[in-house]
C-alpha cells in the first residue's frame, strides 16, 4: 500500500535540520557577543537568523500536523481497530493543557502497538525509549520558554539564552529520533500488510 506519511515525515525531518542549523547560528552569536562589542549591524543579522527561524518553526508545526494526520491516517488503512483515528491524533495535540497528556498518549500508544508484531518489535522498544526523554524536554523548554516571554526586559545575549537554545535544539533532535522510527514502523507494517494481502489474494485464486 502507499503510504501517506513516509514522504511528509523526511520532509518534516529536512525542516526540524534546518530549526537546528538556525539555532545553532543564534548560539554562536551569543558568544561572540561575549567577547566583541556588538554593532547594529550585528544586531539586524541576529534579529533576521531569529525572524528565520521563526518562520521556520511555523512550517514545521504545520508540516508536523499534517503528518501526523497522515501517520495515523495510515495506521487506520492497515488496521481499522487502532485506537486513535486521524482527528484524535490532532486533538490530543492541538489542545492547551489535554496536550500534555495527549502527546504522551499518541507516541505511547503506537510504541505499545509497534511491540505487539515481530517485525516491529524494535521500533516500538526504540519509541518507548525516546517518548519519554522527548516529553521531558518538551516540558522543561515550553516552562522555560514561557519564563522568557513573561520578562518585559531582558539580554538577549545572556547565559540563560545559551541554556534555551542548548535545550531546543536537544529538543529537536529527540524529535527527528521520534519521526525516523515511526517512519520505520509504519513502512515494515506496512511491508507486513503487503505481504498478508498478497497471501490472501494467493489463497483464493486456489481455491
Amino acid at each position: 500500500m502507499k503510504l501517506r506519511s513516509k514522504t511528509l515525515g523526511n520532509v518534516l525531518t529536512k525542516f526540524l535540520w534546518a530549526d537546528i542549523g538556525l539555532t545553532t547560528v543564534l548560539l554562536i552569536n551569543i558568544f561572540i557577543a561575549q567577547v566583541v562589542e556588538v554593532s547594529e549591524t550585528f544586531v539586524n543579522y541576529d534579529a533576521i537568523v531569529a525572524l528565520l527561524l521563526g518562520l521556520n518553526f511555523f512550517v514545521c508545526i504545520v508540516i508536523y500536523l499534517v503528518w501526523l494526520y497522515k501517520v495515523h491516517n495510515d495506521l487506520r488503512e492497515m488496521n481499522s481497530s487502532y485506537p486513535i483515528t486521524p482527528g484524535g491524533a490532532l486533538r490530543r495535540v492541538m489542545i492547551p493543557f489535554y496536550n500534555l497528556y495527549g502527546l504522551w498518549n499518541v507516541y505511547s500508544t503506537m510504541a505499545t502497538y509497534f511491540k505487539e508484531s515481530g517485525s516491529t518489535h524494535e521500533a516500538g522498544k526504540k519509541l518507548a525509549i525516546y517518548t519519554p526523554i522527548y516529553y521531558f524536554l518538551y516540558i522543561v523548554t515550553s516552562s522555560i520558554n514561557s519564563f522568557l516571554n513573561m520578562q518585559s526586559d531582558y539580554n538577549p545575549y545572556s547565559f540563560i539564552w545559551v541554556v534555551t537554545f542548548v535545550g531546543d535544539a536537544v529538543l529537536v533532535i529527540s524529535y527527528i529520533l521520534i519521526i525516523k522510527v515511526v517512519i520505520s514502523g509504519v513502512v515494515k507494517l506496512s511491508e507486513q500488510y503487503w505481504k498478508s494481502e498478497e497471501e490472501d489474494r494467493e489463497a483464493m485464486h486456489s481455491i
